[in-house]
């Protein structure tokens, strides 16, 4: 009973702290689209799924208004700092960024309502890779403090691989 208690709690917290547009602030990671992934997969944990949750329906909706013309996702670290989602410059796209709210949009569910705004975002990913196998350098995907920014390397090879093979696992091999 005392997990089941301190699960619900946690439930609440997640859902007390979503922001009025669907997202969720987030430190340490480029700003709505980092914070939004961490309570989707939170709250996915707890068997939480599109169809019994207005907060992860909202977290879709907020997501799929952020989604740029080319398929990805783009947060500049300006969002941490005035505390408004604000694109990259030029409205460009970044792989982890695009990998976060791909990770959140397939455990959230959206796979199930719509999956063309994921295909978008995968074909995204696909094209990016470079021949040896790496995906390149882009903008920096970390902060702290509002307005420091810290480049995580390693996070340009390890997200958008993690969201390609999600995506072959919950969307490609479950609809065949």
């Amino acid at each position: 009973m005392e997990r089941e208690s301190c699960i619900s709690r946690g439930i609440r917290y997640i859902e007390e702290t979503q922001n009025p547009d669907g997202s969720w602030y987030g430190c340490w990671g480029i700003c709505y689209t980092y914070g939004t992934w961490f309570a989707v997969e939170g709250l996915a944990a707890c068997g939480k799924k599109y169809q019994n949750s207005p907060a992860l329906r909202k977290a879709c909706e907020f997501l799929l208004s952020k989604q740029l013309p080319n398929g990805g996702w783009g947060e500049s670290y300006l969002s941490s700092q005035n505390k408004v989602y604000t694109n990259l410059e030029g409205n460009r796209a970044n792989l982890v960024h695009t990998s976060w709210a791909l990770l959140s949009l397939i455990n959230a569910g959206q796979v199930d309502i719509d999956s063309t705004p994921i295909h978008r975002g995968i074909r995204l990913l696909i094209n990016s890779q470079m021949p040896d196998g790496d995906f390149p350098q882009q903008e920096v995907t970390g902060v702290f403090m509002r307005n420091c920014t810290l480049n995580y390397s390693s996070y340009r090879n390890i997200f958008p691989k993690w969201a390609l093979g999600q995506y072959r696992l919950r969307v490609l091999l479950q609809k065949s």
